[in-house]
């Protein structure tokens, strides 16, 4: 599970498959916290964006979903959650940044650089 500590989603947990070191958590207008761990995903424009720095390094649980329902719910296979902890990041990069998957990239580039 991924543990935000601080900043609007302060106290959320998520589960995710990956954590990355910089990640876009959003916030729809609903209150509904989500976070963008796939180099696929995309923010709606109804979603505010921060960006979180996960803190330490990181682990996985596996859990076996079959086992957790009742015998006519079960379906194969596991499923994988990454264990972190993230804390808002001091330097929020601009809206424009943090919506364009290029620009993005570029500043955890470029930020990864400055730690």
């Amino acid at each position: 599970m991924i543990t935000l500590l601080d900043g609007p989603a302060s106290g959320t947990t998520l589960a995710l498959r990956r954590a990355p070191i910089f990640l876009r958590v959003v916030i729809d207008t609903g209150g509904k916290v989500d976070a963008l761990d796939q180099l696929d995903d995309t923010p709606k424009q109804s979603e505010s964006i921060h960006v979180y720095h996960r803190q330490g390094s990181t682990g996985v649980v596996f859990a076996c979903r079959r086992f957790y329902r009742p015998p006519s719910q079960r379906s194969p296979g596991c499923i994988c959650s990454q264990v972190a902890e993230y804390r808002l990041h001091e330097h929020q990069p601009t809206d424009d940044i943090a919506r364009d998957a290029h620009h993005w990239r570029a500043w955890v580039v470029t930020e990864s650089e400055v730690k």
